[in-house]
């Protein structure tokens, strides 16, 4: 017999400092504490006068921070952002993904309806109709990604090679259109649609004339799924829509694109591949990408997909030369790209 025993879990490292750091972080980003630290550290008092907050609750607020490694303090006893919060929290570093904590104090909200998405196998609501009722929760949502595809469109502009000669470009799900104005900004001559749902394009219009890229992009709304494409394209992007679709609506939608793609055009399709997890050892991948596909299980009743599968929608919606770029860091997901033969 084995007497062998193994301690009980921790619940209060386990789950309890788990929620109270998610807590604090996004109850930081909606009062604005790295942005109030941006430009220099401050007293527990001044910081509490700049996000309007009593000094009792940004005391334990700015505590837990410190704790999470967001936070540090100053030997004058004041608090300051971290390297890594000052970066890409305070709004003077390379980038702002406050709209990231944002989007996750939405998010944490809908997380309540996870024991009953497990028990039925999927969401009550999905996401897009329950933007529908929320008017906040769209421009949110579509803020957080404009910013995170900020942080990846270079890596995603590297591993992308236009065609010679394209002119127009379709950007399926493009929402903010980020990655559409970037290939506009490569190719002189190329113009973009940026097709969507009307809930993902509150504010994508006014970002495309902020841009100076009002004769060169257009929005189409739309939703993939249901609808007809009007017109054809030399070169269609599906960026990281596919998690969102279920396996049988994403063979429709691929052969829907392939028909809408000029002789030789190209489709470029951007995601996170499944078997990342199996591929890669590194813990905080696995742990992403489990995290992400229970996280789907509650917005969308969707999940991720395995990369056989993607190039099995490519080639069976009569498309050749498949070819898989992964992005680096490999959690940044993976492009596949396939041509409409001539």
């Amino acid at each position: 017999m084995n007497s062998a025993t193994s301690s009980p879990p921790s619940l209060a490292l386990d789950v309890y400092w788990p929620m109270m750091q998610s807590a604090a972080l996004i109850t930081a980003g909606e009062l604005g504490v790295f942005v109030a630290l941006g430009r220099e550290p401050l007293h527990m008092e001044e910081l509490a006068a700049r996000i309007g907050a009593s000094v009792n609750g940004t005391d334990k607020l700015c505590a837990v921070l410190v704790q999470t490694g967001y936070l540090e303090r100053t030997p004058e006893n004041k608090f300051r952002n971290s390297a890594h919060a000052q970066v890409w929290l305070s709004q003077t570093g390379a980038q702002d993904l406050n709209s990231g904590l944002r989007w996750f104090a939405q998010a944490w909200q809908l997380m309540s309806g996870l024991r009953d998405a497990v028990v039925k196998g999927q969401p009550k609501t999905v996401l897009w109709d329950l933007m529908q009722t929320n008017p906040a929760m769209g421009p949110a949502f579509a803020a957080y990604m404009k910013d995170y595809a900020a942080s990846v469109v270079d890596d995603v502009q590297r591993a992308i090679k236009i065609p010679a000669g394209a002119k127009t470009l379709l950007d399926v799900g493009g929402s903010h259109g980020l990655h559409a104005a970037a290939f506009c900004r490569r190719s002189p001559e190329l113009h973009a649609v940026i097709y969507d749902l009307p809930v993902s394009l509150t504010n994508t219009r006014n970002l495309i004339s902020t841009w100076g890229l009002v004769e060169r992009m257009n929005c189409v709304e739309g939703n993939i799924v249901h609808d007809a494409i009007a017109g054809t394209f030399d070169v269609i992007t599906y960026f990281l829509v596919a998690h969102n679709q279920t396996d049988e609506d994403n063979a429709r939608i691929i052969q829907k694109l392939a028909r809408a793609l000029n002789p030789g055009g190209s489709l470029f399709v951007y995601e996170y591949v499944r078997e990342l997890a199996d591929r890669h050892t590194v813990s905080s991948t696995e742990a992403l990408a489990a995290a992400f596909d229970l996280t789907l299980l509650v917005e969308t009743g969707t999940h991720t997909h395995t990369a056989e599968r993607i190039k099995a929608w490519l080639h069976d919606a009569g498309l050749g030369n498949i070819q898989r770029t992964d992005l680096e860091p490999i959690v940044k997901g993976s492009i596949f790209c396939a041509h409409q033969l001539l």
